[in-house]
């Protein structure tokens, strides 16, 4: 991780009122098409795309809330279909490396059949430090 993507991520891990996952089921565990969307307005952070919808902080606190969700379906019959995809995408954020955000907005924008606001790179440091003053 670069000084400066360090740096981000402190300012983004700053206190911030961060939204709770939409449609919860049982037991506090959110559907996966919940988990899926949360998942991919994080990506919003980091991704080019001529419109977005919904936002959420991509925090560490963030990345770690989403992997404990994870966890705790891993092996249930809550088990989501698309698991090892959204487990592989949160352990890379979470060591740093967000070079898949473009393939994870991508990939669930087309689960999505997105017709609109696919992306098309990522951000430099300093279009996600002003995405970050305007929306959080």
């Amino acid at each position: 991780m670069t000084k400066e993507q360090e740096q981000i991520m402190k300012e983004v891990n700053e206190p911030t009122d961060q939204k709770e996952i939409k449609a919860v089921e049982k037991d506090g565990i959110p559907s996966e098409g919940s988990f899926r969307q949360e998942l991919h307005e994080m990506t919003h952070q980091k991704v080019r795309a001529n419109k977005k919808r919904g936002s959420q902080q991509m925090t560490a606190e963030q990345i770690d809330h989403m992997l404990g969700i994870l966890k705790s379906v891993e092996g249930t019959e809550d088990h989501y279909e698309h698991f090892d995809f959204y487990k592989k995408s949160l352990e890379a954020w979470d060591k740093g490396d967000f070079s898949n955000a473009v393939t994870v907005h991508n990939t669930i924008w087309e689960w999505q059949n997105g017709t609109i606001g696919r992306a098309t790179g990522l951000m430099s440091e300093e279009e996600e430090r002003e995405y970050i003053k305007r929306k959080f």
